[in-house]
């Protein structure tokens, strides 16, 4: 057996369709097991209301800080929680960050600031619009805090590329993303979600109010139902990041949280 160097928490919001979690979470924690080895890999959820829905059906999983006190209870010294969440805002502040501690690192969302063009590249990899189409990525956004991450995305894409969030009282909304598709004499759109894993907010937000919105507005539209994490270029942006960040070798966490907390 390998010497285990230390836990990695991979800490989603979570979803109850068993299939997303088998295409998407499983998936990506036995990638991050076969990539880390010598690291035992967990999952936790930070939806509550996702945890009760599925212990009510048997299966039961923790939020970050129960699977940090467990893992710690296990006689862990070294635990990274890696969040799936895209960016920094209040789920990641109240659910993920506040597990942060001398022997607890915590990686930054993907969608951090600086903001990597990479992950832009690899966003557009995933969802490819026709030559005739124009590309709408809708985001969760927030109806407590208001987070910039989005307006400046939608500084490094293209005129035919569009950010847009689906809480109505965020920016860019759904008016905002109409006033750029006027501006750019949009007739045909591609709609996807800028979301890990979609779930109802793709089935409910995007194919459903967005599509009939823009509809009833005359444009044509196409729609990707699945989330970013369904495509496998980009989950390996989640390995590449724990790589940069802890090394392939092993993990050297006090040199690694010093690095993190500039």
């Amino acid at each position: 057996m390998p010497m285990i160097d230390g836990a990695i928490i991979l800490a989603s919001f979570g979803s109850a369709d068993d299939a997303i979690r088998a295409k998407i979470f499983d998936r990506l924690a036995a990638e991050i097991a076969q990539a880390f080895s010598t690291f035992e890999v967990r999952q936790a959820f930070t939806s509550n209301f996702m945890i009760r829905k599925l212990a009510r059906r048997g299966i039961f999983i923790r939020t970050p800080t129960e699977e940090v006190a467990r893992l710690r209870a296990e006689g862990f010294k070294r635990i990274i929680v890696l969040p799936t969440h895209l960016t920094a805002g209040e789920e990641f502040d109240n659910k993920i960050k506040v597990c942060e501690a001398p022997d607890v690192g915590i990686i930054p969302p993907l969608m951090s600031e600086p903001l990597d063009n990479k992950i832009l590249a690899t966003i557009l990899d995933c969802f490819k619009p026709t030559p005739d189409e124009d590309l709408i990525l809708v985001g969760h956004g927030s109806p407590h805090r208001h987070n910039p991450i989005y307006e400046r995305l939608q500084r490094l894409t293209g005129d035919r590329i569009h950010i847009g969030v689906i809480e109505e009282t965020d920016t860019p909304n759904f008016d905002d993303v109409v006033k750029r598709l006027r501006t750019f004499n949009a007739r045909n759109v591609l709609l996807a979600p800028l979301l890990f894993n979609g779930g109802v907010h793709v089935d409910k937000d995007i194919a459903d109010d967005w599509f009939d919105k823009l509809s009833s507005l005359g444009y044509n539209i196409r729609v990707i139902r699945d989330g970013l994490g369904s495509f496998e270029r980009f989950r390996a942006l989640y390995i590449k990041n724990l790589k940069e960040i802890i090394g392939i070798e092993g993990c050297n966490l006090g040199g690694w949280l010093r690095h993190t907390n500039k």
